[in-house]
């Protein structure tokens, strides 16, 4: 298993082939925050078979970062809340996308 950070809550873990992008924060200032150290994340970094978005503040689920992702990337959120990020047009165009498992649960 490989990880690889890349700032804030964004990291790729890969295994057996498998590329999973948590949290993707691609840019250097957003609000608040900053990055301080390091460049922003190479392109590649937005390469992934599925994204998990932990929760919904817009340092975790952040739109233009989310367009980086390829058409087609599963994006898992929170259950509950794919209706509300279609609403909201948080749902980029293209990208496949379910909700999160029930606590406990599993999805594939």
């Amino acid at each position: 298993m490989e990880v690889t950070w890349w700032g804030h809550a964004t990291c790729t873990v890969e295994d057996s082939g498998v590329r999973v992008l948590t949290d993707p924060l691609f840019t250097r200032r957003l609000a608040h925050l900053r990055r301080r150290r390091g460049a922003l994340p190479p392109p590649e970094a937005a390469r992934a078979d599925v994204v998990l978005i932990s929760h919904l503040h817009a340092d975790h689920l952040h739109l233009p970062s989310l367009a980086r992702l390829a058409p087609g990337t599963l994006v898992v959120v929170p259950r509950g809340r794919r209706a509300r990020c279609r609403r909201c047009g948080g749902w980029p165009r293209g990208r496949a996308g379910c909700g999160w498992p029930s606590w406990g649960g599993a999805t594939r």
